[in-house]
Order: structure tokens, then C-alpha cells, then sequence
């Protein structure tokens, strides 16, 4: 992963990491409001960029320049607001982190109220709440009845799945320790965009919340992320951390395991209608609806299990012959296990024969398709948290 950093500046002890995805508009107006909002405060400001075509990246660059509290992570393999926040956060050179969108909605003005309750040690993480102001004007910036109703929804679900207490869990706009990073970050799903309520459920131990009132403002500039894919990923970021208390499944796996369960509908689909018309053989028939289910589940896990690491153009198609010449290892798999047991277990109900066949099937092409077409491990993370470790015990010894 290639990464354009400044120096860090001295005498830094709050970092502000702002993810940005096309924000190029935004970006000097939010290093002029922090700087009118953190007068007094030693800060800093992380723009995490996942290679907006609009320029952003030059506009941050530009800025850099002139000012050495302005720094930038672009990214170039990789894409999610969740994982934006804990490279920038690992990256910070403060104490403490605040996290900010990039779209000119959050009100900057209540940063150092948060910051000061973190100073103070009332709290681990305080959060901006969109829906604590009395005067129900705070989530005006929620556009659309839809987008209201999708986050009152989310906020029920979210509360009552993972046992909160937030009026706003899934706002992303909080500050922090960065010692509450580190701790969570071993455990985070990185899945999606709400990484308050992966840091929160993550954390060893729970943390002390504090929730502060915010207006949450109209869009300026930008379009909104959220789409289909964003609430799919909340679902199985959900789902993920309610089962993970049981097994430990990864959000990924049940996402591939939901879609492949479909394909085999879609694979049914095809078949039956071809054997019906006449005219085709068995062979012919299932190869066809074999090729038909595996482009379904290449083409909706490229855009839903992996759309952070989505390929498209060439990448697209040579992805989908890896995938279709991985899943017939798949299938031989299947075929040998359930042929096995079968052969073994005489008095096994064939079902479960093929359940059995059928499970290998799904974890072998999870496993293979992940490292061979969509393998992108964790190793920067990995490498970050290491560096920050060292770099807490090295200030110990300092001070010791």
C-alpha cells in the first residue's frame, strides 16, 4: 500500500483524521473552520483519501504545503470509511484522536468540549449525537425522509443487537484516546462505515461513553455514500458481532456463505427452465446454469463482500476466470468429501451427505477467492499497530 505522509509537527496532542472520498471542495474550508474551532489546542489534521478521482488528494497536497498541521494518507489499494479512520489514527501523532466527515456536515465548534471531557478523564470516547438537542433541529442535515428513517432504524437495531445505550450509536463524528484504538484494534471488523460501534463493541474492556449534543448540517458539497452496499454492510457488521458471541464467524465469510446460498436459486433457475424447453442435454444443461450461478456469485460478491477491493475493467473478467477455475476445485471437493462419507457412513442420510460436501465447497472457495483474487491481508495494519507499540514503550522508558 503506497502512502503520501508529511512530518509530523511538534507539540501535537489532538489529531483530527478526516476520511474523504471526493471532498475536494471541502477540503480548505475544514482546515479553516479547525483552525477558528481548535485556537489554544496543539492540532493536527489527517486527510485519509481513498484516490478520489475529483482532485482531493491535490487539494490537500496544496494545502500541506503552506501549513505543516495538514497531513495526507492517500490510498491507492484500498477503500471504507472504517478502515480510513484506523490507518489515520495510527498514524496520528496525538494523544488524542477526533474523527470528523469530510462533507462539511458535522459542527466543528463542539470539538473542544469533547476533547476537554477526554482530557479530563470523564470519558474513554464522547460522541456527537444527532439526536440530543431538544430543539429537533440537530439532524436537519439528514436530507430525506428515507435517510431519516434508515438511521432511526439503524439506531434501534444497532442498540438493541449489541446492548447500547446511545441515542446516536452510529454517528462519526467522536473523539478518543488512541490508547482505546489500540486496544480495540486487534478485534475491529473494519467492514463498512460505522467504526464507532466497531471500536465500541471491540474494546477488551467497555469503555466510558459520553454523548454531547451537535447540529448536524446540510450537505455543502459532495454526494452522500450511502447506497445499498453501505446498509448491507451494516447488516452484517450486525450480524457478525451478534453470532460472534457464539462463533466466531468474520462479516466477509456470512457474506459470501448468503450469496453463494442465492446462486444455488439461480443456478435451479436456469437449469429447470433449459431441461424443460427439451432439446438440451443433462450436461449441457447443468454446465450452463453452473456458469450462469458462478458469474452471479462473482459479480455480486465483487460488489458487496469485497466492494472495498471491488476489481473492475480487465481486472473484472480475469477475476471471474480465476473464480470460476478456483470454484471447480470447489466442486471436486465436494464431490470427494461427500462420495467419502457416503462410502464410509452407508446409513447417513444422503441430505446431510450433501451438506457436508456442500460446506467444504463454501469455506474452500471463501478461502481460496479471498487470498487469490481479492488477497489483501491486514499486513499494514499489523505493521502500524507493532510501530505504535514500540513507540508507546520507547515514551515509557523516556519517562521512566
Amino acid at each position: 500500500m503506497r502512502q503520501e505522509r508529511d512530518e509530523r509537527p511538534e507539540g501535537i496532542g489532538l489529531s483530527v483524521v478526516v476520511p474523504t472520498f471526493n471532498e475536494r471542495d471541502n477540503v480548505a474550508e475544514i482546515v479553516r473552520r479547525l483552525d477558528t474551532a481548535l485556537a489554544g489546542f496543539g492540532w493536527e489534521v489527517i486527510f485519509v483519501d481513498d484516490a478520489s478521482p475529483d482532485g482531493t488528494a491535490e487539494a490537500v497536497r496544496a494545502l500541506a504545503r503552506r501549513d505543516r498541521r495538514v497531513r495526507l494518507i492517500c490510498r491507492h489499494d484500498r477503500r471504507g470509511l472504517s478502515s480510513a479512520v484506523v490507518e489515520g489514527g495510527l498514524a496520528a501523532a496525538g494523544e488524542i484522536i477526533a474523527v470528523i466527515d469530510g462533507d462539511l456536515q458535522h459542527d466543528e465548534s463542539v470539538l473542544p468540549g469533547m476533547v476537554r471531557r477526554i482530557e479530563a478523564g470523564a470519558a474513554d470516547l464522547v460522541s456527537a449525537s444527532r439526536f440530543l438537542d431538544e430543539t429537533g433541529t440537530a439532524a436537519e442535515g439528514l436530507a430525506s425522509a428515507r435517510r431519516l428513517k434508515i438511521s432511526n432504524g439503524g439506531i434501534g437495531l444497532a442498540n438493541r443487537l449489541l446492548g447500547l445505550e446511545l441515542t446516536d450509536p452510529l454517528t462519526g463524528f467522536f473523539v478518543m484516546r488512541r490508547s482505546l484504538l489500540l486496544s480495540a484494534l486487534p478485534h475491529l471488523s473494519q467492514l463498512g462505515f460505522k467504526i464507532l460501534l466497531d471500536l465500541v463493541t471491540a474494546a477488551p474492556e467497555p469503555p466510558r461513553l459520553m454523548e454531547v449534543p451537535f447540529r448536524f448540517r446540510p450537505r455543502a458539497h459532495g454526494d452522500s455514500k450511502l447506497d445499498n452496499r453501505v446498509l448491507w454492510d451494516f447488516a452484517l457488521f450486525l450480524i457478525e458481532k451478534r453470532i460472534g458471541r457464539y462463533v466466531p464467524l468474520p462479516a466477509r465469510f456470512l457474506s459470501f456463505a448468503m450469496i453463494n446460498a442465492v446462486g444455488i436459486l439461480v443456478h435451479l433457475a436456469v437449469l429447470m427452465p433449459l431441461l424443460a424447453l427439451g432439446g438440451t442435454g443433462f450436461a449441457a444443461a447443468q454446465l450452463g446454469a453452473t456458469l450462469v450461478a458462478m458469474f452471479f456469485n462473482f459479480s455480486v460478491n465483487n460488489a458487496l463482500t469485497y466492494r472495498d477491493r471491488q476489481l473492475t475493467g480487465g481486472a473484472f473478467w480475469r477475476g471471474f476466470a480465476a473464480f470460476a477455475l478456483l470454484c471447480s476445485v470447489g466442486v471436486l471437493a465436494n464431490v470427494s468429501v461427500a462420495s467419502m462419507m457416503h462410502a464410509q457412513f452407508a446409513d447417513l442420510q444422503l441430505s446431510l451427505v450433501s451438506v457436508a460436501g456442500a460446506l467444504i465447497t463454501v469455506v474452500w472457495n471463501f478461502v481460496a477467492t479471498q487470498a487469490f483474487i481479492w488477497g489483501r491481508d491486514r499486513r499494514s495494519l499489523r505493521t502500524g499497530l507493532r510501530l505504535a507499540q514500540r513507540r508507546a514503550a520507547r515514551a515509557g522508558e523516556a519517562t521512566g
